[in-house]
């Protein structure tokens, strides 16, 4: 193996390790001019593929879904696309407005129109719905560590009595959350897991609130 390749290599994963340190303490999402890398299936990582993700959740009639952290719509338009068979309607949230304008440009162009867009952090946008399906998908590890338990219960208020949390995670990301850590979590704002697929590359978990 050449040289170059070794150097290569080694800055990668201190770029990765350096982000995932800064995305502890900051606020982190992935730029936008790295859209195109969002979009990629990885074959190892089968559980963070959309199809997969979308495959994963019930299909009820008018339901309404969010997902947070959208980024060009990798799942959002997909699953507005599927949802419309049973009049449900999709939402996008995401604090980057090229992401935003992608996901919007995409869904024009396979002429998907249950679906619109919010911009803003999901820690201080108003929401004003309730949701049959949250969506997280590589997007907790952006949240800076201190205000996970916050923003999950704020997320938590917006859940109908019977919706799901659906966090998915892939080790290949820099923001990567351990399945034990995010069910800890998930318990804390009152939520216990009821499914899960995937395996140690990658996994979606779906969460339901308890009933008391």
């Amino acid at each position: 193996m050449s040289h170059y390749i070794y150097v290569a290599i080694a800055l990668i994963i201190i770029a990765w390790l350096a982000w995932r340190w800064y995305s502890t303490k900051h606020n982190l999402p992935c730029p936008a001019w790295l859209s195109w890398m969002v979009e990629l299936d990885n074959p190892f990582a089968r559980a963070h593929k959309a199809s997969e993700i979308i495959a994963s959740l019930p299909l009820n009639h008018g339901m309404k879904v969010l997902d947070i952290g959208c980024g060009p719509g990798r799942v959002l338009v997909p699953l507005a696309q599927k949802i419309a068979q049973v009049n449900g309607h999709a939402t996008g949230l995401d604090v980057q407005a090229e992401m935003l304008q992608k996901a919007s440009l995409k869904a024009q162009k396979l002429h998907v129109n249950n679906v619109d867009f919010i911009k803003g952090n999901i820690d201080q946008v108003p929401l004003e719905q309730h949701y049959d399906v949250v969506l997280m998908i590589c997007v907790l590890g952006e949240i800076p560590g201190a205000q996970h338990e916050s923003v999950m219960r704020k997320v938590a208020a917006h859940v109908k009595p019977d919706g799901i949390i659906s966090i998915t995670e892939t080790v290949f990301d820099p923001h990567f959350q351990k399945r034990k850590n995010v069910a800890c979590l998930m318990e804390r704002v009152g939520f216990t897991q009821v499914k899960q697929v995937g395996n140690w590359f990658a996994y979606t978990a779906h969460f339901k609130k308890k009933h008391i």
